[in-house]
C-alpha cells in the first residue's frame, strides 16, 4: 500500500514537472515574437543549376611598337611651283605698240604698214584684232602689203578671212582681181569662198578655167567702170 501510494505521488511530481516546463517554455516563445527570423530554405537539390556563360572579349588590337618611340609623323611635301618661261617681250607689249601707232601724229598708210609690219610676231590671237585695225587704215592706193599678206596661203585662216571680207568694200578694180589670185590658188584656205565671191559679183561661172575667169573679170570691169 505505501508503494502504490509512493508511485502515484512520483506520477504527480512528473506531471507538475512537464505542466510547468511548458508553461516556461511557452512564455519564452511569447517574449521572443516578433525577433524570430524566417529560416532560409536551400533550393531542392533535385533542381537543375542555372549556368551563366561569361561574355565573350573582343580582343583589341595592339599596334606595334615603334622601334623609334619618339618617330615623328611624316611631313607633307607641297609641290613646287612651276616656274614658266616669261613670254616674249614682242608678245607683251604688242599693245602698247598698237597704241604708240594709233595715237602717232602720222597718216594712215604709214600707220597701216607699221602696223603690218606687228601681225607676224604677235600672239594668235592678237593678230586677228591687228589685222582689224590695219583694214581700217590701209587705203586702196596702198594696198600692196595687205594684198601680199591675204594670197599667202601660210597667213593664219581668220587674218585672211578679215582680209577678205574687208576685200568686199573695196573698189571693183582692186576687189576682182584679188579674189582671182585667191581663188585660182590650190594652196589657200579660202579659195572656195573667193571663187563664190566672184561668181556672185559678175555673175559668171568659169569653172576652173582662170584664163576664162580673167577674161570674164576684164570685160565686167569695162562694163561697168566706175
Amino acid at each position: 500500500m505505501m508503494m502504490t501510494d509512493l508511485a502515484k505521488g512520483v506520477r504527480v511530481l512528473c506531471v507538475l514537472a512537464l505542466a510547468g516546463g511548458v508553461g516556461v517554455f511557452i512564455g519564452w516563445m511569447k517574449s521572443r515574437d516578433g525577433d524570430i527570423q524566417p529560416i532560409a530554405v536551400p533550393p531542392s537539390s533535385n533542381q537543375p543549376a542555372i549556368f551563366i556563360a561569361p561574355l565573350a572579349m573582343t580582343p583589341v588590337a595592339t599596334p606595334p611598337a615603334s622601334s623609334n618611340a619618339t618617330q615623328k609623323a611624316p611631313r607633307i611635301k607641297r609641290p613646287k611651283p612651276v616656274l614658266l618661261p616669261p613670254p616674249p617681250e614682242e608678245n607683251m607689249q604688242w599693245e602698247q605698240q598698237l597704241d604708240d601707232v594709233l595715237l602717232a601724229d602720222t597718216d594712215a598708210n604709214t600707220k597701216a604698214d607699221r602696223i603690218l609690219a606687228l601681225i607676224p610676231t604677235a600672239p594668235t590671237n592678237a593678230q586677228v584684232e591687228l589685222s582689224q585695225h590695219l583694214v581700217n587704215m590701209v587705203q586702196d592706193d596702198h594696198y600692196d602689203g595687205a594684198a601680199q599678206m591675204l594670197t599667202n596661203p601660210a597667213t593664219p585662216t581668220d587674218v585672211s578671212t578679215v582680209l577678205m571680207n574687208d576685200l568686199l568694200n573695196r573698189n571693183n578694180t582692186l576687189k576682182l582681181p584679188m579674189l582671182l589670185a585667191v581663188a585660182r590658188d590650190d594652196d589657200h584656205p579660202l579659195k572656195d569662198q573667193a571663187r563664190e565671191m566672184l561668181e556672185l559679183l559678175i555673175q559668171q561661172d568659169d569653172g576652173t578655167n582662170w584664163d576664162q575667169w580673167g577674161a570674164s573679170i576684164n570685160t565686167w570691169l569695162q562694163n561697168n567702170a566706175q
